[in-house]
């Protein structure tokens, strides 16, 4: 095992496993749950950049057209 800027490296998978191992003990001792449950989606994101692509797409319409309008 080799030690650099203080953080101990492993050298093979049994000792990554181990050190794996060890952070998740700790991290539960401290009331850290290491794998939290999966959030469920919202679709605000979905929406958004909908809304975003429809207004792009009327801007680019609009200016298309008013090249065929005599003001």
């Amino acid at each position: 095992m080799r030690v650099t800027l203080g953080l101990s490296m492993a050298d093979t998978i049994e000792e990554e496993l181990a050190l794996l191992a060890r952070v998740v003990d700790e991290a539960e001792k401290m009331g850290i749950d290491p794998w939290p449950e999966s959030k469920p989606q919202r679709p605000w994101a979905k929406y958004a950049i909908a809304s975003f692509m429809v207004i792009m797409m009327l801007s680019w319409v609009s200016k298309v057209l008013f090249r065929f309008v005599n003001v």
